[in-house]
């Protein structure tokens, strides 16, 4: 049977996981009629063992840039100095996988194309029953469907406190009409992570999609320690910001950062001290004057410059952290304004802002630790007696982590005009 398919694999660096792929492919009940590594890796590792991998089905090679470290930064730096041998030993600047998939989308020879990545492992039926969808039934597009697995104690508490044991949507394991995708719909390039999410909403906004109700594909290559998962967490949460995606997640740490600084800033004095070199004065005053106005100026620059971008969103976005940030700061200041000290008064709650941050990490501990996991089918088992603790303060950390992730990019977002492919 001629499926007609063409599948793309970014790849970086790990010739083993190209192996496993490879391999998992050509167990499948119908095979492609190619495969095309898209490889951007810093070494040559891939590119001289591309032409020694055992398939019964065509394998093809690109050469898609190379990842050197920061290699993005130091090809922009040294072309802007004019030194043309730096230059030349960046030709490209790193691919990130949406580079990488969009430059093997292009050498696609076939009527389908179907997208996997080297650690997304496909079952045996995945293309069998997902060309059978595609092609008699009048769906454009079939989104991958994926369960991510666990081996090591780490990788177990990471799972439980992300992704769960349920499936996700997902890009790698998707399908449809190579002239389609080459047309209309490549994925954003430029951002290490949420390209994916923001093409699969581009996708559902215009095309017939589908997404099937059992796992098809498995991924089990989580970060292996704490460093690792936060720097990621961290990172990937920067280049999301850029993109129109998960809103209110953004929202959540946004405010998250907003409500550490409505309690960490107005007592800077105190915990500095007042005679202290970084002692600033009126720094109530100034954080909260200057809250306004970047709330203002980010109102006025989306509204005024970027209006057909989240059309809905800003304005509504913007109200709700304006309430955050009057509830929070009426706690902080509720003593003083409302009980005046006065601590016989009826209306004095001793310790009212400490009572506040305790319910609200109480709350969130809760959420991360017992509910999230629970939601996303994770055994009570596994979690009780104690793991949930852990599994709690992971969630917490990965919060933390990329809330200022979000921050930052947001900023940085917010005052830099965005191309005219990000939908």
């Amino acid at each position: 049977m001629n499926s007609e398919i063409s599948i793309v694999i970014p790849t970086l660096d790990n010739f083993t996981d190209v192996q496993k792929i490879i391999s998992s492919i050509n167990t499948q009940e119908l095979l492609p009629s190619e495969i095309i590594l898209a490889d951007s890796s810093a070494s040559n590792q891939i590119e001289k063992n591309s032409q020694n991998l055992s398939s019964s089905v065509p394998v093809h090679y690109v050469r898609v840039g190379r990842a050197y470290k920061f290699d993005r930064f130091l090809h922009r730096f040294f072309s802007l100095l004019g030194f043309s041998f730096f230059k030349e030993k960046f030709p490209k600047g790193r691919a990130f996988p949406y580079e990488a998939t969009n430059a093997g989308a292009s050498v696609a020879k076939y009527k389908w194309i179907a997208f996997l990545d080297a650690t997304t492992i496909p079952c045996e039926t995945w293309l069998k029953d997902y060309y059978q969808l595609i092609s008699q039934q009048t769906y454009d597009v079939i989104f991958g469907n994926t369960k991510y697995y666990a081996d090591t104690w780490f990788k177990k508490l990471l799972r439980a406190s992300t992704y769960g044991s349920i499936w996700h949507e997902t890009a790698p394991g998707s399908i449809m009409k190579t002239a389609d995708f080459l047309e209309s719909y490549k994925i954003r390039e430029g951002v290490r992570s949420g390209g994916d999410v923001a093409w699969k909403m581009k996708i559902k906004d215009s095309l017939n999609y589908y997404l099937p109700s059992k796992s098809y594909l498995s991924y089990s290559s989580l970060p292996n320690s704490l460093l690792v998962t936060l720097k990621k967490f961290f990172t990937y949460q920067i280049y999301g910001s850029f993109l129109d995606i998960q809103n209110n997640i953004k929202d959540l740490y946004f405010g998250i950062t907003l409500l550490l600084s409505i309690i960490l800033i107005p007592k800077w004095n105190y915990i500095v001290g007042w005679d202290s070199i970084f002692f600033i004065p009126h720094i109530t005053k100034i954080f909260f004057l200057s809250l306004f106005l970047i709330i203002f100026i980010s109102f006025a620059i989306n509204r005024i410059f970027f209006r057909t971008l989240a059309p809905n969103s800003f304005r509504a976005n913007s109200l709700k952290l304006v309430l955050f940030f009057i509830i929070a700061y009426s706690i902080f200041k509720w003593n003083a304004i409302v009980a005046k000290w006065v601590e016989d008064s009826i209306w004095y709650v001793p310790h009212i802002t400490k009572i506040f941050v305790s319910l609200v990490f109480a709350a969130s501990f809760v959420y991360r630790g017992i509910y999230f996991p629970l939601k996303n089918e994770i055994r009570f088992s596994y979690l009780f007696p104690y793991r949930w603790f852990l599994v709690g303060i992971l969630g917490i950390l990965l919060d933390l982590v990329k809330a200022p992730g979000y921050l930052l990019g947001a900023i940085l977002a917010s005052f830099v005009r965005r191309a005219k492919n990000i939908k």
